[in-house]
């Protein structure tokens, strides 16, 4: 009963969000969704009719985080290629189901996909950075770094393509930023911005590009660029969630946590991610607000297993919610390694390392963060979680060296972490500060200190 009162209220939150936000408004890509049907529903042997509505479903899901317009996105594409087979007019509708198979979490057939599209010989480069990403999200990235550099127009021709110069250093300034190049990673990216902005890209494109830079400057410590970025971000794209999600970040860094639960609620209020609502809680918890805070931590689980889809998008944001509250941690470990059957990336072997050490097994846990260090990532966060592993193997002074790298890199880069980071540099520390499991508490960063 009790579980039942908990998915109620859950469920209350998520409705209450929508009705705040004004959500059922038409938007621009509603509107051409709905001509796109249209035309359709006239023209049912019209291939390239059903491939732009599949697009245009694709843009509503990256819009909204809806996971059920990729299921509408499929039905369009499929209809588009039972109609084209195998020929070169499939080009478009081929690379476009890639698209979903990355959404979806399914690598290996978003390469095949893309892969299929570029041997149609439409000329057409986009499919390469959709097999960069593919390989990017298994951890393969110096096979990313390959499929990137083939974004560029034919050979005969001097100028470049400006959607592919985007596409490429979008891709590219991320793997920059994960091999430890922060700085060439934000000049790629602004690059990128510019790219986007004169191609007048949809602004939704564009405002995502803007979030990417401000996240690149808030983790390298940049709260002035974080902030820029954040707020061209929203003024392209207004309630663009995301933005409003980095700009709450970007306050509890400042200390201004009123201001960053206002940011969260909007964030929430135009798509519930359960990251958003469980750093809201952490919100509500720093304030002394435990009520508030047990709500969001409900409705993190509540989005996360919603539907079959969100079970597969979100075991990696279940796994750490659950590691940093110090909840559910063998079903954390479990999430864990079973997001890493399907992607092998820095960031899914450092949330295994997390797990794992948050179970007592420190040993494995190391061998894991190595695998998450092995770009050379300059990230906070996984220099904290090496800190904290290397200390609960007793290497004192290999863990002290980490949490230094990780106050350099960004002294603000947790509301709680950052903290513990710095009580243990400086030796004033104590057991259940590190890990207050060991003091009967139930997860002191989620439940209250």
């Amino acid at each position: 009963m009790a579980s039942k009162m908990r998915l109620i209220v859950a469920t209350n939150i998520v409705l209450g969000l929508a009705a705040a936000s004004g959500w059922g408004q038409p938007t621009a890509t509603d509107r051409l969704i709905q001509s796109l049907q249209s035309r359709v529903a006239m023209f049912p042997a019209d291939y390239r009719s059903s491939d732009q509505l599949g697009w245009a479903y694709i843009q509503k899901g990256r819009e909204t985080g809806d996971a059920s317009y990729y299921e509408l996105a499929k039905q369009a594409l499929n209809k588009s290629l039972e109609m084209r087979g195998n020929d070169l007019e499939a080009a478009s509708a081929t690379t476009h189901m890639a698209v979903v198979c990355m959404v979806e979490h399914r690598f290996r057939d978003a390469v095949t996909w893309a892969e299929s599209a570029l041997a149609l010989g439409s000329g057409d480069a986009s499919p390469w950075a959709i097999v960069g990403d593919a390989f990017a999200d298994m951890g393969e990235y110096d096979k990313a770094a390959t499929a990137y550099a083939k974004l560029h127009g034919p050979a005969d021709r001097q100028d470049e393509s400006p959607s592919l110069f985007y596409q490429r250093d979008s891709r590219m300034s991320y793997l920059s930023f994960i091999s430890g190049d922060s700085q060439g990673a934000i000049q790629v990216m602004q690059s990128a911005v510019g790219a986007a902005m004169a191609l007048h890209m949809p602004e939704e494109n564009i405002a995502w590009s803007l979030f990417q830079l401000g996240d690149y400057f808030l983790q390298s410590g940049n709260l002035a660029g974080a902030e820029n970025a954040y707020k061209n971000a929203l003024a392209q794209y207004p309630g663009y969630y995301r933005a409003l999600a980095g700009l709450a970040r970007l306050r509890v860094a400042q200390g201004r946590y009123q201001e960053a639960i206002q940011l969260y609620q909007e964030a929430l209020a135009g798509v519930p991610f359960p990251e958003y609502a469980a750093e809201l809680g952490d919100v509500y918890t720093k304030v002394s607000r435990p009520e508030e805070a047990k709500k969001q931590y409900e409705l993190v689980e509540f989005i996360g297993y919603l539907s079959a889809i969100n079970k597969v998008l979100y075991n990696r944001e279940l796994a750490l919610f659950y590691a940093d509250h110090d909840l559910k941690l063998k079903e954390a470990l479990e999430l864990a390694r079973k997001e890493l059957e399907v992607r092998q990336d820095i960031y899914t072997w450092d949330v295994l390392a997390w797990t794992l050490y948050k179970n007592g097994e420190f040993k494995e846990a190391a061998e894991a963060m190595s695998k998450a260090l092995r770009m050379g990532t300059q990230s906070a966060m996984l220099f904290f979680h090496a800190g904290m592993i290397y200390e609960g193997l007793g290497q004192r002074e290999k863990a002290r060296e980490y949490l230094r790298r990780a106050l350099a890199t960004n002294p603000h880069f947790h509301i709680f972490y950052a903290d513990v980071a710095l009580k243990m540099v400086d030796g004033r520390s104590s057991l259940a500060d590190r890990n207050p499991r060991e003091k009967g508490q139930e997860g002191k960063w989620g439940r209250g200190e």
